[in-house]
């Protein structure tokens, strides 16, 4: 899995690729998301439009990156999330846990940042 990080104004989009999977894309997810936090980047965008498959241990780690965020005051969405995830998701009964979004401006714009 790789991340690439861009910055969007206060906002972070982080576009991911590969898979997460447990032992490959879980921890580094985590990872850099904790790092963003930590230097007071609370404003994050996961793009996973070329994220190709998600384990329990992946969507673990979206959980836990988005509640993170939410304990410190910010807050994650999840862009172009596949029908499997959102099933997933919805299975699960997480959805009250994560947002999803349709673009990249309704993302920045419902985090209070303007993409312009």
């Amino acid at each position: 899995m790789t991340i690439r990080e861009r910055s969007v104004g206060e906002g972070v989009v982080l576009d991911i690729a590969g898979r997460l999977v447990l032992h490959d894309g879980d921890a580094d997810l985590k990872s850099r998301v904790q790092s963003l936090l930590t230097e007071g980047r609370r404003h994050i965008v996961l793009n996973l439009r070329d994220v190709d498959y998600v384990d329990s241990a992946g969507l673990g780690a979206v959980i836990a990156v988005c509640l993170a965020a939410r304990n410190v005051g910010g807050g994650v969405r999840l862009l172009h999330v596949s029908k499997r995830l959102v099933d997933l998701l919805t299975v699960t009964k997480l959805t009250s846990v994560v947002d999803i979004a349709n673009s990249e401006t309704q993302a920045l714009a419902s985090l209070g940042i303007s993409a312009a």
